[in-house]
């Protein structure tokens, strides 16, 4: 079962339709959440005995409040801060002081950078999802203190200073967490930008809060679990009954990337895979690739085109391909007539880009999956760099939704989108920073089109039609074990030795 992911705009509405339509109490959310909090510092710090809480002026307070008084009623030493007014504390943050103070724990409104350092655990307990700005000035000079003396830090909920909905810092300093332990369901920020790297390993609790129906509307983490969609290969299958997959890619004398994709694709099942590419690079990959077939052209043929693209089941058009006339061209006629699913990566997304109005005319005839990069998403959409990468999901949401397709936007977390629904994938490392790696998930995402890979629970059609929402899943997919066979291609050769090539031979590892 895929594990959802929520904005805190969705978290905040599952928090309040608990309170409200099913009588839960915000103090039995904020003591069951204590709770798993306790039990989570047990699991993964059993020899931890002295701890410093910090709490907020919020709820996110009172849970740090409610996890000091259950630490102290184990037997350990705990030092519990609430900093900030008490006059704007929440009325949920005052039963709690009220309920430990009644056990005999000291609250300490002056902060104490001794006691951080001599703690084994802070708590960071300030701010949780509902903070929209910057750490006020008392609150960040304890997030320094506790980035500098802190021996080892859990966050509740989310690392106190940044966005729950894009993960950026909102100012000059966030939390740096070991540890942590978020609510009911993973929050999107903590998988993305800034927070990423700062909320060390994340767990989730599970403390009784449900989502609304139906679940499909709510965006989904990709996890192992997808793998079990994956068909088996039939008793009876054979290489024309496994996909016939056109590459078209490579300009002359470059075919790295031609050989990349193809050979991925091979690697992961596709039964017979075509390359047309510039006639200079068919022998130099005929000797490392025999397995695949070959076409070069040395100029534009429209009538030759047409034949590989009729014979195709899928296509793959653009790594290394070029912008120069020819390819310019190739590209257009193909995108003119294509009624195959097709995969659109690299020249072909700049070269689409310079195309958008044949972009939407292919998409609306068949389906259409681009797998760009930060740099590449800007030339399709015009928005910089620097604003796509804090708003990630939205802006590759709207495109596809604008033009009819799908999105693979690349990143340290890689989102796949068909402008509804968004697929986070959250496998793999900053091994997969290494040339080659996109054509390599270009040709898996391909293959496993090509195979009809993937069971829908529910298929829209029973024809084995490529729908929206099984490109969605099977680019997801591909997503998924192209991040994961790069993790195990570090194990071997380290996080800067891993080449393309190790990716695709550690498919099978998945």
């Amino acid at each position: 079962m895929a594990q959802y992911i929520l904005s805190a705009n969705e978290m905040q509405d599952c928090d309040n339709r608990t309170m409200t339509e099913h009588g839960i109490p915000s103090l039995v959310l904020m003591e069951r959440a204590a709770m798993k909090v306790v039990e989570a510092i047990s699991q993964e710090y059993p020899e931890a005995y002295k701890f410093a809480v910090v709490c907020g002026p919020g709820n996110n307070g009172g849970d740090g409040v409610a996890i000091a008084r259950l630490l102290q009623l184990k037997g350990f030493r705990v030092k519990c801060f609430t900093l900030g007014n008490p006059d704007k504390y929440t009325d949920q943050l005052k039963q709690e002081i009220a309920i430990a103070v009644s056990y005999g724990l000291t609250m300490e409104n002056t902060f104490d950078e001794t006691a951080i350092a001599q703690a084994n655990i802070t708590i960071d307990a300030m701010f949780g999802i509902g903070l929209t700005r910057g750490l006020a000035s008392d609150y960040e000079k304890a997030a320094v203190i506790i980035n500098e003396k802190a021996n080892k830090v859990v966050a509740v909920d989310i690392p106190s200073g940044y966005d729950a909905n894009c993960g950026k810092l909102l100012g000059n300093t966030g939390i740096k967490a070991d540890l942590t332990v978020t609510f009911a369901y993973m929050k999107k920020g903590l998988v993305m930008s800034d927070c990423k790297s700062a909320a060390g390993k994340i767990t989730t609790a599970d403390v009784g809060i449900y989502l609304d129906e139906p679940k499909d509307k709510y965006d989904i983490i990709i996890d192992d679990t997808i793998l079990s969609q994956i068909r088996p290969r039939p008793l009876d299958a054979n290489k024309g009954s496994c996909g016939k997959l056109l590459v078209i890619a490579g300009s002359e004398n470059i075919y790295g990337a031609c050989y990349l994709s193809a050979k991925a694709a091979l690697s992961s099942g596709a039964g017979l895979v075509k390359i047309y590419t510039h006639k200079n690079n068919t022998e130099s990959i005929r000797q490392n690739l025999p397995e695949a077939m070959f076409l070069g052209y040395n100029e534009y043929n429209e009538d030759e085109l047409l034949a590989q693209l009729k014979w195709a089941d899928t296509i793959l058009i653009g790594p290394g391909l070029g912008m120069d006339e020819v390819s310019t061209d190739i590209f257009k006629k193909t995108i003119e007539t294509v009624t195959k699913p097709i995969i659109i990566d690299a020249d072909g997304i700049n070269l689409a880009a310079a195309s958008l109005p044949l972009l939407k005319q292919a998409a609306a005839r068949t389906t259409v999956i681009l797998t760009p990069h930060l740099k590449e998403m800007e030339r399709l959409t015009g928005t910089k760099v620097a604003d796509i990468n804090i708003n990630q999901e939205q802006v590759a949401k709207d495109f596809a939704l604008e033009y009819g397709l799908v999105v693979v936007l690349k990143n340290h977390t890689t989102i796949v989108t068909d402008g509804n629904r968004a697929s986070y994938i959250i496998s793999g490392n900053q091994a997969l920073a290494t040339p080659g790696s996109g054509d390599v998930l270009a040709g898996l995402v391909a293959s496993l089109i090509g195979q009809d890979s993937l069971e829908i629970e529910k298929p829209l059609v029973e024809t084995g039609e490529c729908t929206m929402e099984k490109a969605l899943l099977t680019a997801s997919a591909a997503a998924y074990i192209h991040g994961k066979a790069g993790q195990k291609a570090s194990i071997i050769y380290g996080i800067r030795g891993v080449l393309a090539s190790h990716i695709i031979d550690n498919f099978e590892k998945i």
